[in-house]
């Protein structure tokens, strides 16, 4: 992706989903929080986050608990609400991107397309991911190589450091498959 080519609003837009979707972030509400909410509101939020109604269980659990009842069909009304935010294709990529979980929320017309546009984009995610880590163990390597006291020690090191290379350039090719197949189907 490239970041120069993002209009201003969409990065403004972006922002403010990424802000919304921290809202919801808590898995329960203390009872303060359970007698004031707005169930649609909760349930939209939860819905702009991608949450299966596995929430819904959580909060009416913890309510329950304080003495509180949630209002379900208020909490689906705004969860369905959020879902069809939630529930685009370029959200999708995004996800896969950031690293995030898909829970499977989307409706079925649209969940094909939006799993394999995340899977893309969870390839990158990964891919970078692996490219770090090898990165950072040849520089460990390399340090290794360099406080080597022996010859026996350095040439250890030497020959882990080849083997290691090898990996390296195998993660680089991963990650420019998958960044070839992300940008193919953009």
């Amino acid at each position: 992706m490239n970041a120069s080519k993002t209009a201003p609003w969409r990065l403004i837009k972006g922002l403010s989903l990424v802000a919304l979707l921290g809202l919801g972030a808590c898995t329960t509400m203390s009872k303060e929080e359970c007698s004031v909410a707005r169930w649609d509101d909760v349930g939209y939020r939860d819905g702009l986050a991608g949450r299966s109604m596995g929430r819904l269980d959580a909060l009416s659990k913890a309510c329950a608990e304080a003495g509180v009842r949630v209002d379900a069909q208020a909490y689906v009304r705004g969860r369905d609400a959020g879902l069809q935010s939630y529930c685009q294709i370029p959200n999708a990529t995004k996800l896969g991107l950031e690293g995030r979980i898909y829970e499977g929320v989307c409706p079925p017309f649209i969940d094909p397309e939006f799993r394999m546009r995340y899977q893309l984009g969870r390839d990158v995610f990964l891919a970078q991911q692996n490219l770090a880590g090898a990165e950072a163990r040849r520089r460990a390597l390399e340090r290794a190589l360099a406080d080597a006291k022996t010859d026996a020690d350095r040439r250890r090191a030497r020959d882990e450091l080849s083997q290691h290379d090898y990996m390296l350039a195998r993660a680089r090719d991963q990650l420019r498959n998958a960044e070839y197949n992300f940008q193919r189907y953009r």
